[in-house]
């Protein structure tokens, strides 16, 4: 989904056609409430909209877990975008799951209008598709997010303050804490059970008796590169890893296959114990893999929080990205900021100041070595 929402035409059209949109349909929306129950406590079929990247679909499994605690007799079905739908599976506490393109609205609100939901629970943060699909779901009760600027909130039954001074964790629980105030719930991860199926080659390169460090380069979404380490980075810290007796695995998805080749070949020519394994792995099979990682070093996107989550011993890079707000939650992390330039200063992921550049390039790997050893991963 971060592709999906970061082309710039999807939000173009999302705020010159999804405000008025959003008015338009929150109108239809309040003339409804008369004849609608209002008791989160009855709601028998429940939904869950979530239209972000595969990291808010994992940070959103803390509010899944309060929801299931209140209502522990309820048919829970997420709503998830083409995009973020590989991580599904790893989601505890959803019973079922739908995916949709973000072009294909006419097909996902025939769907949630279908369902028929008791209680739907949008967790857009600042798009409008989630407002507008919310609002002609015919449920009985909607909660979704008021984000300041972004004119989305008014045909919600009941609206949680997304906050830019809080995780995003703790904006997810404030949706479920709209309808129960005490609610709680901790981020979490369904593993699978066993090893999946392998190549045999890639077998034999993890039963190699070395440790195992895994590293994800590349950012996703809208300017990218502005939250990159230095290739010659990476290198280095390859470099080193390999040297401690690690063996080090190049992570990404299938688009990220030919960027992990033309770092190999200009700056790892022929390095022993460095694989790429983008675009070969599914998410709950890198999720098992990430589960007993020695090492995980990874730029701020899904990757980090998967392996935070699967309770990998995890150093997240922050550039233009805020370790506050986004930073990885698990058992043991640490978050690096660069020593220099303009950092920190994403909130909804599009706040980029006009002399934005890649910070990421003051941050040295002596630091990430460093972080690493706090960690007792090196």
């Amino acid at each position: 989904m971060a592709a999906e929402r970061g082309n710039r035409l999807h939000r173009w059209l999302d705020r010159y056609a999804g405000i008025p949109l959003a008015a338009l349909s929150a109108g239809g929306r309040l003339l409804e409430r008369p004849r609608r129950a209002a008791a989160p406590e009855a709601a028998r079929r429940v939904g869950v909209i979530c239209l972000g990247a595969i990291g808010d679909l994992l940070l959103l499994s803390g509010l899944l877990e309060g929801v299931r605690r209140q209502l522990p007799g309820a048919e829970l079905e997420l709503v998830v975008s083409s995009g973020n739908a590989g991580a599904a599976p790893l989601i505890p506490h959803a019973d079922a799951v739908a995916a949709f393109g973000v072009r294909h609205v006419p097909a996902m609100l025939r769907h949630v209008r279908e369902r028929r939901y008791d209680l739907l629970i949008d967790s857009t943060q600042w798009a409008r598709l989630g407002a507008i699909v919310s609002n002609l779901s015919g449920a009985g009760l909607t909660v979704g997010f008021a984000t300041a600027g972004q004119a989305r909130a008014l045909g919600y039954d009941r609206t949680a303050t997304h906050r830019p001074d809080v995780h995003e964790t703790e904006n997810f629980l404030a949706l479920g804490r709209a309808l129960w105030p005490g609610l709680s719930g901790a981020a979490a991860l369904r593993l699978p059970d066993a090893a999946p199926a392998f190549a045999p080659a890639l077998v034999a390169a993890l039963a190699d008796g070395r440790r195992h460090a895994f590293l994800h380069m590349w950012p996703a979404g809208y300017k990218s590169r502005l939250k990159e380490w230095p290739a010659e980075h990476w290198a280095r810290l390859s470099r080193e890893l390999t040297a401690a007796g690690f063996s080090v695995w190049l992570t990404g998805s299938a688009a990220d296959a030919p960027r992990n080749a033309a770092f190999l070949g200009g700056h790892m020519p022929g390095a022993p114990h460095v694989h790429s394994l983008a675009g070969r792995l599914s998410l709950p099979q890198l999720a098992w893999l990430l589960a007993r990682a020695d090492a995980v070093v990874s730029v701020n996107t899904g990757i980090m929080h998967l392996a935070a989550l699967a309770g990998a011993p995890t150093v997240g890079l922050h550039g233009a990205t805020n370790p506050k707000r986004w930073g990885p939650v698990g058992r043991r992390c640490v978050s690096l900021l660069p020593r220099a330039g303009r950092y920190a200063y994403l909130n909804l992921g599009f706040e980029y100041p006009p002399d934005a550049g890649p910070a990421l390039q003051h941050l040295p790997v002596e630091d990430v070595l460093a972080a690493l050893r706090t960690l007792d991963a090196l």
